[in-house]
């Protein structure tokens, strides 16, 4: 499915495009991840494109939220202490949007309830809420109309595994939105990303999806989905991803090579050589700048990205230093 130049004039070869940049979770460096506000804050930023995670309402709406489940990123605990299910978890999937919009968001906390990223957003007093699909595209729809700007949009559908048990497809409900925005189809200025590749290949035969479509690597112990990762990096998974995406969307801890790392090299890892090969567009995840590599500042990371790895883009919490990299480097405005 690779095309060779995407609909934002992006080429594949990384040395004849423009770096793209993605706002991870709009600027969840700033503002609590996939709060409106943070939505608005990105696309002040001047992305490329801004990320939306979506997971599927018990009213089958579409809202955005980076998991299936809601303790870490809100205080459901104390508005429906007992709406968990038995693994202790407060699902998506068993509240209203009207439940939903009751709840506080803030920033991600680990299994203890302490903020990830200690820097970040720490106030308590404002009310960040979540928000629907449908919300963040007409948004970012009426700021480009506003502006006359280009951002594009980024979602992924998460755990859809996990949703068709449930009864809903979530894929279908994220391309009909994506559809209904303007942004979806062969030359909407969108991605639709998943880390299921047996749902990137529903998404292509059964749903007829023609747009832009990358495949999420991650670590098999992160039990993301029933795709084994591992051979996903092979010539072989390489090749089966190249017949229904455009792109892939890879972690950063696998892009370069551990031999040559132990001997104080950096070297591109070897696998990357078959998405090279059959033409996919590399956006890794994620810069951020609050927790870089050890011993490697902003600007080495994003050099190594783009001269080593041959990544097209980036996924980032933090879109300025990657815009003034990316300006200083390249010569190009934002």
């Amino acid at each position: 499915m690779s095309t060779g130049v995407f609909a934002n004039g992006e080429a594949l070869d990384p040395a004849e495009a423009q770096f793209t940049i993605v706002a991870h979770r709009g600027a969840s460096g700033y503002l609590p991840e996939h709060s409106l506000e943070s939505t608005t804050l990105a696309f002040a930023q001047e992305p490329d494109f801004i990320e939306q995670d979506v997971v599927i309402t018990k009213d089958d709406i579409p809202v955005v939220l980076h998991d299936i489940h809601l303790e870490t990123v809100s205080n459901v605990e104390q508005v429906f202490p007992q709406r968990h299910r038995e693994d202790n978890r407060y699902y998506v999937r068993d509240f209203t949007l009207a439940e939903l919009r009751t709840l506080r968001l803030h920033e991600r906390a680990d299994g203890e309830g302490k903020q990830v990223f200690k820097k970040r957003y720490s106030g308590a007093k404002a009310n960040f809420t979540i928000a629907t699909l449908y919300e963040h595209f007409e948004l970012i729809s009426e700021l480009n109309r506003e502006f006359n700007k280009r951002v594009g949009v980024y979602p992924e559908v998460k755990s859809p595994a996990f949703h068709l048990n449930e009864g809903v497809d979530a894929s279908k409900i994220v391309i009909d939105a994506l559809m209904s925005y303007d942004f979806g189809g062969e030359n909407g200025n969108s991605f639709l990303q998943c880390f299921d590749f047996e749902e990137v290949k529903r998404i292509r035969e059964e749903l007829k999806y023609s747009g832009k479509v990358v495949m999420l690597i991650g670590e098999n112990s992160w039990a993301e989905s029933s795709t084994d990762y591992d051979w996903l990096r092979t010539k072989e998974g390489m090749e089966a991803v190249a017949q229904y995406a455009d792109g892939i969307g890879p972690w950063l801890g696998h892009l370069l090579d551990p031999a040559a790392l132990k001997k104080g090299e950096i070297k591109s890892a070897s696998w990357l050589d078959n998405a090279h090969a059959n033409q996919l567009a590399i956006h890794p995840y994620t810069y951020r700048q609050d927790a870089l590599p050890e011993g490697m500042t902003g600007p080495q990371l994003l050099q190594i990205l783009r001269d080593v790895i041959k990544a097209n883009g980036v996924f980032t919490d933090h879109v300025p230093p990657v815009h003034e990299w990316r300006h200083q480097r390249d010569g190009m405005g934002k």
